[in-house]
C-alpha cells in the first residue's frame, strides 16, 4: 500500500500521473495492476482509474466528479446537472457529460455515461467539490433545447420548479450564443408560465417572442391533433390543458 495513500488525495486520476508517482512505466503498470487486483483502485475507462475506499469498498470520487474529469474539457450537464443541484424529480443512472472531445458511451459502477457536443462556451462552472458543471441559468436552456431527448417535458418543469432563482441576463446571453429561433420560442412559453418566481422582465419575453422567428411548431412533437390547441403569442401547438397536467403549479393563463 506505499502509494495507496497519495491515490486517495488525487481521487481521480489517469495513467500518466501513476507514471508520475512511481516514477517510471513499469511500476505504474505493477501498481495498477496490483491494486486492482486487490481493490484500491478501479478502472473508470481506458487510462483513468478512482481510489476506492477499503472500508465500504466504493469510489471515493461521486459521479459528478467522475463525469467532469473524463476529458480535459468535459463537465456535467443537462439533467444530470439539475440531479447535482439537487433540482431534479427523477434520479438517473444516466450522466450526461458535454466535452469537445468524444466520449465512448460506457457503464461504471452502475453509471451509465453519455456525451453530448457542446452547443456554446459559456455557462461553465467549478464549484467548491471541484466537480465542473453547467450553472443553472445554462443548465435551463440545455435542458429547455433538448427536453425530448432528455428528460422529458413534465420533469423539466417540475426541475424548473425546484430552482429558486435565475439571472435574467446570464438567460438573454447563452439565447444569443445558442441563437435558435425555436430555443427562443420555447423559452419564452416556458418561462412565462414562471416569470413571477424569477421576475423575469416584460423586455426579456419581447426579445424571445422576437428573436422566435415567424415559424409555428409543435412544443411536443408527438402532440396529438386531436387533442391540441395552439398558443397564439408563441406559435406553438401544444397539448389541451398542458399545465393543468403538470405537478407543480404557476400562472395558469400565461400562455393563453
Amino acid at each position: 500500500m506505499k502509494y495507496y495513500d497519495d491515490l486517495l488525495q488525487m481521487k481521480i486520476f489517469h495513467y500518466d500521473d501513476i507514471v508520475n508517482l512511481t516514477g517510471n512505466d513499469n511500476t505504474a503498470k505493477s501498481v495498477l495492476q496490483q491494486y486492482g487486483q486487490k481493490g484500491y483502485i478501479a478502472m473508470i475507462k481506458k487510462g483513468l482509474y478512482v481510489a476506492i475506499n477499503i472500508v465500504d469498498k466504493e469510489p471515493v470520487s461521486n459521479k459528478f466528479a467522475i463525469a467532469s474529469q473524463l476529458t480535459p474539457s468535459s463537465f456535467v450537464s443537462h439533467h444530470s446537472a439539475f440531479e447535482y443541484y439537487g433540482y431534479a424529480n427523477q434520479v438517473s443512472y444516466d450522466i450526461t457529460v458535454t466535452s469537445e472531445e468524444r466520449i465512448t458511451p460506457f457503464e461504471f459502477n452502475g453509471q451509465f455515461y453519455r456525451r453530448i457536443a457542446p452547443s456554446i462556451k459559456s455557462g461553465i462552472t467549478k464549484q467548491a467539490d471541484g466537480v465542473w458543471v453547467s450553472d443553472i441559468e445554462r443548465t435551463v436552456l440545455d435542458c429547455i433545447n433538448l427536453f425530448e431527448k432528455d428528460m422529458g417535458f413534465e420533469e423539466l418543469i417540475n426541475c424548473i420548479s425546484a430552482v429558486p432563482m435565475l439571472n435574467e441576463q446570464k438567460l438573454l446571453k447563452y439565447l444569443w450564443e445558442y441563437d435558435k429561433n425555436f430555443l427562443y420560442q420555447k423559452t419564452g412559453f416556458i418561462l412565462e408560465h414562471f416569470r413571477n418566481d424569477f421576475d423575469l422582465s416584460e423586455g426579456f419575453f419581447e426579445i424571445c417572442k422576437t428573436k422566435s422567428g415567424k415559424s409555428s411548431r409543435y412544443l411536443l412533437k408527438d402532440t396529438d391533433k386531436n387533442n391540441a390547441e395552439t398558443c397564439s403569442k408563441w406559435r406553438l401547438t401544444i397539448p389541451k390543458n398542458l399545465w393543468n397536467n403538470m405537478m407543480n403549479g404557476g400562472d395558469e393563463s400565461a400562455y393563453i
